[in-house]
């Protein structure tokens, strides 16, 4: 059944009733040419039917018929009995800023159960959100996809009490890349007022690129397509050429490069002042609750793809860049040492180096600058592939927060199929979501207090498994190995 008109900024639109949920679907924020700032769409006077999901991101897949300008949307799904205007979880999903879409993540199981409204978001994808063209005069600015991110908060913060939202009460929430857009966009001063907390779960180590990183991105990619001369012409070149050129880039910049990213925000000085991790460190972000999570294994199934994935190089280099060849050894001996019967050891040192580290450092900044932040770790596996064979690997929180209990839902974007839960699936992903709702409608996540704040000098790491329970993060031979070898690779201890 429709709903009725609910008038926005930009027009009316109608919905669709799923059951105690209205749901939102395909709802135009902004429109974009390629390369070029998100603008407002063109204003409408009778009601839109948003009832079904919008284009998707043109991305690896879905190229031949991607309708570039029309794929900045997103849905809302919001309880249809509300009685008072309800918190908001704005959600930017994941897929290695390449993939992905917001019709991944069916918000209406967790809009019923906080009550709460539940918004997901397309941005652009891969080259057409990522790629820096701004130093090559292409392009009137640079992060592009993290200005599509912006465009659509500001949407929500304008519109989302027409929905019984409280535009007050907004927490920015996001898995993988995703993630690596809530820090972004949370020290951006754009943002400053139109959210209250934040989530980031399995942000990758490295949130932020160098301006002069991704311009030699940028002049890789038009020497690849030959444009050097005539850098212009590339707003003009088939998608599937431009996505082709772009891998062929990325494969090469793991060998050639410390670094090796291909996309991310870029600290390019317009949109993103600052290195975000020095915003959180001055206290900027104090009144801003945090929750950092990741999950125990994330590196498996970047090892077990085919071929594995670049990341694996690149942080295995930095590590022994940092500590040099005896120093790389030294961490695998320990990690051998001390690996559980079902773990690989070098699969553990780099999911710590890449994931689990620089997410407990992000913590120790926000909290030392008087900011409430909280750090869980998955450690379940979901009777669900790819985790059922790789174990609680990248991923494994984020199908149990979106699973439809007892179902774990599709993902038709990434043509991942769902599936029944298990007891225990359903026991993990029913804590987690409980957790996730009472911290986007609290600040804390647990309200009991059973799980405490990360604090200087108190470091508790909450581990979402069977039984939830909580751990010292500063503990064991692997901590006082890094922080020995941190302590050693300091300039003063080298001088």
């Amino acid at each position: 059944m429709l709903t009725n008109a609910v008038p926005t900024t930009n027009g009316p639109i109608v919905g669709v009733e799923q059951g105690a949920v209205r749901a939102f679907k395909g709802v135009a924020f902004a429109i974009a040419r390629r390369f070029a700032r998100a603008t407002p769409p063109p204003a409408w006077t009778e009601p839109r039917r948003c009832t079904d999901y919008g284009a998707f991101a043109p991305q690896p897949g879905h190229l031949d018929h991607a309708d570039e300008e029309s794929c900045l949307s997103l849905n809302i799904w919001t309880p249809a009995a509300a009685d008072r205007p309800l918190p908001v979880m704005f959600f930017i999903h994941g897929g290695a800023f390449v993939t992905g879409g917001g019709a991944d993540y069916d918000g209406s199981f967790l809009a019923a159960h906080g009550p709460a409204v539940i918004v997901t978001i397309n941005y652009r994808l891969g080259p057409l959100g990522f790629l820096q063209l701004h130093r090559h005069g292409l392009t009137e600015a640079d992060n592009l996809a993290l200005q599509d991110t912006l465009a659509a908060l500001d949407w929500v913060h304008a519109n989302i009490a027409n929905f019984g939202g409280d535009p007050d009460a907004v927490t920015l929430s996001g898995q993988s890349a995703g993630a690596s857009m809530v820090i972004a966009l949370a020290t951006l001063p754009q943002a400053k007022g139109k959210f209250i907390r934040a989530i980031a779960l399995s942000a990758p180590g490295r949130n932020i690129m160098t301006a002069d990183h991704a311009d030699d991105i940028a002049r890789r990619v038009l020497d690849e397509l030959e444009l050097a001369r005539d850098p212009g012409v590339i707003a003009s070149v088939p998608l599937p050429k431009l996505f082709a050129a772009m891998e062929r880039v990325g494969r090469r910049l793991a060998d050639e490069t410390e670094q090796g990213t291909l996309f991310g925000p870029v600290l390019d000085g317009t949109v993103i002042l600052r290195e975000p991790r020095d915003v959180f460190a001055d206290g900027s972000l104090r009144d801003i609750p945090l929750w950092l999570g990741s999950c125990r294994d994330e590196m498996v199934m970047f090892l077990k793809s085919t071929p594995p994935a670049a990341m694996i190089r690149t942080t295995e280099r930095q590590v022994r860049t940092a500590f040099g060849d005896a120093g790389w050894c030294r961490l695998l001996s320990y990690y051998r040492g001390t690996a559980r019967p079902d773990e690989d050891p070098y699969e553990a040192l780099l999911s710590d180096a890449f994931w689990h580290r620089p997410m407990a450092d992000l913590a120790r900044l926000h909290a030392a600058a008087g900011g409430a932040v909280w750090l869980s770790r998955f450690d379940h596996r979901p009777a669900l592939e790819p985790f059922l064979s790789q174990g609680p690997t990248h991923g494994a929180d984020n199908a149990c927060l979106w699973a439809h209990l007892p179902e774990f839902i599709d993902r038709p974007i990434l043509k991942r199929k769902g599936g029944p839960m298990t007891p225990a699936d359903i026991d993990v992903a029913a804590r987690f979501q409980d957790n996730l709702l009472r911290f986007v409608t609290t600040g804390m996540p647990d309200v009991t207090e059973a799980w405490p704040r990360f604090a200087t000098g108190n470091e508790p790491l909450a581990i979402f498994g069977q039984p939830f329970h909580i751990v010292p993060l500063n503990e064991g031979a692997r901590f006082r190995v890094w922080a020995e070898l941190t302590e050693q690779s300091r300039p003063e201890a080298v001088a």
